[in-house]
């Protein structure tokens, strides 16, 4: 997950430069490049399963939400530890 979540930063910087150049960029590739990002979007899992808590809580490095009492102090997936709490309702 963190390695797309790169890849569309990075294509954002690319579009950001691209702007303020005045470069042209190619439409295709660009829609080629969002295709393939959200084609991995979809595929990775964004839900832990539950543990017996209560509450949830979203990664703010990948997004992964993990359920419990209280925050974890790593996330499983990415191992980062800044949590939010998330309403899943």
């Amino acid at each position: 997950m963190q390695d797309t979540l790169e890849r569309l930063d990075a294509l954002m910087n690319r579009l950001v430069e691209a702007d303020q150049t005045g470069n042209e960029i190619d439409p295709l590739a660009i829609a080629n490049e969002l295709g393939t990002i959200r084609a991995a979007l979809m595929k990775a899992p964004a839900v832990v399963p539950r543990s017996g808590g209560e509450r949830h809580f979203r990664c703010d490095a990948c997004g992964t939400i993990v359920h419990g009492a209280v925050a974890p102090k790593d996330c499983p997936r990415c191992r980062k530890t800044v949590f939010h709490p998330a309403d899943l309702e």
